[in-house]
């Protein structure tokens, strides 16, 4: 068994050279990018842009507008589309940006950084979780990891969270409803435990991301599922897309094959139609990403599939992976949402509807600001099915204090045994970005 931070950098290292032997510098992928105006770049400058990226690749000092480049990359995948010559102009850019970082900071100090924005995240998870769920309920979407041999019946599939999807508990707790209700033989696995390692990857730490990779595909396969079905898209691109094909190329295998969760309902479909017992009145407009188109796809198809239900297309753009990755460009997030907002009002919609949960916790905070209510998807099934749990990350959001938070909250921090010092510092860095 390959080590999972040298096997790893052996195997990427392997897939750079391949990418530097196919790349043509055409520039089409810097062309299809949709962050590349809002970055201040210029698309005429696009072949220039690409022959810097691929100088940060060998090695050399590139450019700064590749640099700029890489750096605002929100994975949105259009690049991928636009590419003749078999090149993943995607993991291009990242081991891109991964050059530019460590040139910039040095190992050492991109490995600190990295490190220390994960454990801000778990610590962060681990919090705000346990606000909203007692202990019992809580490990039903988050529980503890275990031996290969302390597994069962193989299940069909293992249900992979993600780290942080249970800071809006109410969403992964639909999910294994409707799990239940099809009858899937699951296992559920998540947390930093088994971590993807998008977050050191974002940040230029490929070694720890590799061997945090590697780690957790092993720990997904220990139930024997040949099918992981992942909520969170970054996971889906960060082990499907970077870590699964170097965990093959350094072992020789491949354990389990991945897919999105929303694939699995659009497969499992006419099993789900009778279980739409109640009809859902309303006009829905979805705040689509491009990452992974497929997500895209089978949301639509299902929620197509309840009765009484419309969905709206507005005439948006369509990009980035969750909410969080448009953070590198803030104006042009502001404005991407208030595009949103306005077309989302225009069409006389009811429903405003997230895909992912870290684009749902930043859009549940402007329900108080629009006519129509800000849900996530899982929701309109969830009442389709006649299942309702609550949003209660969006509750505490919207008490808007702190203080009253921690109140309102007293009987989990006791169940938890959490301290309010840190209780009140994650509030704050999460809910109020520090205010």
């Amino acid at each position: 068994m390959a080590d999972g931070g040298s096997g790893f950098i052996e195997a990427v290292n392997a897939r750079v050279e391949a990418t530097l032997d196919a790349c043509t510098k055409c520039g089409k992928c810097v062309e299809a990018c949709p962050m590349v105006e809002p970055a201040g770049l210029d698309p005429a400058d696009a072949v220039a842009i690409v022959e810097g990226t691929l100088d940060l690749l060998r090695g050399g000092p590139g450019t700064q507008d590749a640099a700029r480049w890489a750096e605002v990359c929100t994975n949105s995948g259009k690049c991928i589309a636009a590419c003749d010559y078999g090149v993943n102009p995607r993991f291009m850019v990242n081991m891109a940006r991964i050059a530019s970082m460590n040139a910039q900071k040095g190992e050492a100090e991109t490995r600190r950084a990295a490190q220390q924005y994960f454990n801000s995240m778990g610590r962060s998870t681990r919090t705000i979780s346990r606000l909203q769920l007692p202990p019992e309920v809580l490990e039903r979407v988050a529980p503890p990891l275990r031996a290969p041999d302390e597994y069962g019946e193989t299940p069909e599939i293992v249900f992979y969270t993600g780290c942080n999807v249970i800071k809006t508990p109410h969403i992964a707790l639909l999910v294994l409803e409707v799990l239940d209700a099809l009858g899937v033989r699951y296992e559920v696995m998540g947390g930093t435990a088994t971590c993807c390692g998008i977050q050191q990857f974002k940040r230029g730490d490929a070694k720890t991301a590799g061997r945090v990779g590697f780690n957790t595909i092993d720990r997904l396969a220990r139930p024997g599922a040949s099918r992981v079905v992942s909520w969170c898209p970054s996971c889906f691109i960060q082990i499907g897309e970077v870590a699964l094909p170097a965990y093959e190329a350094a072992n020789g295998a491949m354990p389990f094959e991945i897919a999105p969760f929303a694939s699995l309902l659009a497969e499992r479909l006419d099993a789900l139609r009778p279980l739409f017992t109640h009809r859902v009145e309303k006009r829905v407009a979805l705040q689509e990403r491009s990452a992974v188109p497929e997500i895209m796809v089978a949301v639509k198809q299902v929620l197509r599939a309840i009765p009484g239900l419309e969905i709206v297309e507005l005439d948006v753009p369509v990009l980035s992976t969750q909410a969080s990755h448009l953070s590198v460009l803030p104006k042009f997030k502001a404005e991407l949402l208030e595009r949103e907002f306005a077309a989302a009002a225009a069409a006389g919609v009811t429903t405003f509807a997230s895909i992912f949960h870290a684009c749902h916790r930043e859009l549940i905070a402007y329900q108080p600001q629009v006519s129509f209510e800000l849900v996530n998807f899982m929701e309109l099934i969830g009442e389709a099915m006649g299942i309702h749990i609550p949003d209660l990350y969006k509750r505490l959001k919207l008490i808007g204090d702190i203080d009253r938070i921690v109140a309102d909250t007293s009987d989990m921090i006791a169940a938890h045994g959490l301290d309010l010092d840190t209780v009140r510092n994650e509030l704050a860095a999460d809910m109020f970005k520090g205010g």
